[in-house]
């Protein structure tokens, strides 16, 4: 395991760059406003043709598992769940159908309170999405200083007037997953280590202290059913008594969540919750206590307590950039990558002896994960940008968690530097690919003038089985959030809304 000098300065700028780490066709897009549908772009003349496809060496620390008792479908990349007949609007008809045109739908919704939202690795303030089981959906985003504030929607993606906000109290959240019930949140509260800023003691650290000095937190997996907290599960170990700074310079390893890598996502199988995160470790290292940055993954079950499941564990990928999990029905396990600066390179946090593509870590944002849609394969997909100097080209790799990629196709918007990718099961057998180009070269700035792109693709061999589709101008990107691939097959991105008050949920159907 690689430590290095408690600032961290080089290695987590590099890392968390990437914010800190003519081939677009026309679709059908239609903006949605309150009671109002308005067909802003028609598609060519000629229908669509249909293409239904079948569905043919550091340590770790294994977290006993719950009985199963949650019958909430699963939410996560590529995590199957039984598609319902109910559509997510009023205008879907044939949700699992692919077509060489999808259909996107975009409504604004406006939640009537300000909107913190960024993409700032080091300070994410996200707004996020997740599926109902019954077609609805629940949002998730930032309004001041402490509070995540989660908003049910209908399945025509408006707001449910009889249902209020519910306010959690945290520092900031990474994602959500949502039940006809409630809710569960991934996100940060502020350690418990007194001292400065909640952690400790400054003067056990390496070196010189952060000035000024920065705050500890650690990561909760919290449920709600309703409005009211059900149990908020520490996911981290720094507490009163082992403080984030440990309790000496010679004290015990502390997991906790220091200034950077505020990000992570949430998977489900069907009765527990898997989280993978960034996090910090604090460890005595010659005699003083050094910060190390990387990643953690914990099983939560039904009552909140965490599980001994074989797939978490305690300390994965050195200097994590993106965390990136699903839950594989095919195998009855948890797979999980990362993007790492050891050997500079997208990897199993759980398996350091296989790299699955190498990456230069300019150029790398990491999108989600999705089983292929053979059943017997064991196989993924994941989508990566990658490249040299100030351009980089979006990737579509295949691959098997203990091996090399053995497919690499590249996707082209209209663009020479195209990044910030996300991955989602759509339709039957198909997956939804959406990325971000700019003219501009280099790590994207946000608020910059960056177009975002889509296109269908087959889930069995990667195939394109949709032109790539641009999306309207208002679509706000943001490379730390999660397409979420819903009950009827259709997929949504939460994203930015035209005011300071609204959201805009982005929904994309096969046809």
């Amino acid at each position: 395991m690689r430590y290095c000098h408690v600032l961290l300065t080089t290695a987590t700028a590099v890392l968390a760059s990437n914010t800190a780490f003519g081939l677009a066709g026309k679709c059908t897009v239609v903006h949605r406003v309150p009671e109002t549908v308005v067909d802003t772009e028609t598609s060519t003349a000629d229908e669509a043709k249909r293409n239904t496809l079948s569905d043919d060496t550091p340590p770790f620390s294994a977290g006993a598992t719950e009985p199963l008792s949650d019958t909430s479908s699963t939410t996560g990349f590529g995590s199957a769940s039984t598609p319902s007949d109910t559509p997510a609007s009023a205008a879907a008809k044939d949700t699992l159908s692919l077509c060489e045109k999808p259909r996107v739908v975009i409504t604004e919704v406006d939640v009537g309170v300000a909107i913190d939202s960024n993409e700032d690795e080091a300070a994410l303030k996200l707004v996020a999405i997740a599926a109902l089981p019954s077609g609805g959906s629940r949002i998730a985003f930032h309004s001041g200083d402490g509070t995540v504030i989660v908003r049910e929607l209908d399945a025509k993606d408006q707001l449910v007037s009889s249902s209020a906000a519910v306010e959690v109290p945290m520092h900031d959240f990474a994602d959500i997953h949502a039940d006809d019930k409630g809710f569960v949140l991934l996100g940060t509260r502020d350690a418990e280590g007194g001292g400065t800023l909640n952690c400790g003691n400054p003067s056990n650290m390496c070196g010189t202290a952060p000035d000024p000095a920065v705050p500890c937190y650690d990561m909760y997996l919290a449920r709600f059913d309703g409005s009211s907290e059900t149990w908020a599960t520490k996911l981290t170990s720094s507490s009163a008594s082992l403080p984030p700074y440990s309790s000496s310079k010679t004290g015990k390893d502390v997991y906790m969540i220091w200034w950077y890598a505020h990000h992570g996502r949430i998977a489900f199988d069907g009765t527990n919750w898997a989280a993978y995160f960034g996090a910090a470790i604090s460890t005595s290292e010659n005699g003083c206590i050094n910060i190390h940055q990387g990643d953690r993954m914990k099983v939560v079950g039904p009552s909140g307590a965490i599980t001994a499941h074989e797939d978490s564990f305690d300390w994965g990928c050195s200097h994590s950039a993106y965390e990136r999990i699903t839950y594989d029905n095919r195998t009855n396990s948890y797979a999980t990558i990362c993007k790492t600066d050891n050997n500079n390179r997208i990897m199993p946090p759980k398996d350091w002896a296989t790299t699955i593509y190498p990456v230069d870590l300019g150029a790398a944002n990491l999108g989600d994960l999705v089983p292929d849609s053979d059943p017997s394969s064991k196989k993924y997909w994941a989508i990566v940008s990658n490249g040299k100097g100030d351009n980089a080209n979006v990737h579509l790799i295949h691959f098997a968690m203990d091996a090399a990629a053995s497919q690499d196709i590249t996707l082209e918007g209209a663009q020479a530097n195209e990044r910030a990718p996300h991955l989602a099961s759509i339709g039957k057998g198909g997956m939804l690919a959406m990325w971000e180009g700019s003219s501009t070269g280099g790590d994207f700035a946000e608020g910059s003038d960056r177009t975002v792109y889509a296109q269908v693709l087959d889930a069995t061999t990667g195939k394109t089985i949709s032109e790539i589709v641009t999306l309207d101008k208002s679509v706000v990107g943001n490379r730390y959030q999660a397409l979420k691939t819903y009950p009827d097959g259709s997929v949504a991105y939460l994203s930015k809304g035209k005011t300071s008050t609204s959201v805009q949920v982005v929904r994309f159907f096969g046809c």
